[in-house]
């Protein structure tokens, strides 16, 4: 899975599950190396739609 490997990527991402069925990522990752905001902009460089 492309974004799954993308978020994973990332400096301080710990953990990552990915439901496209589910339209549903959840990232476990340490906020002293990586944000939220990051991971957004991942998951939209891969195509989909963060909320």
């Amino acid at each position: 899975m492309r974004v799954k490997k993308a978020i994973e990527g990332l400096e301080g991402v710990k953990k990552v599950d990915v439901s496209l069925e589910n339209k549903q990522a959840v990232v476990e990752f340490d906020e002293g190396k990586t944000d939220v905001k990051k991971i957004k902009a991942v998951v939209q460089e891969n195509g989909y739609e963060p909320s």
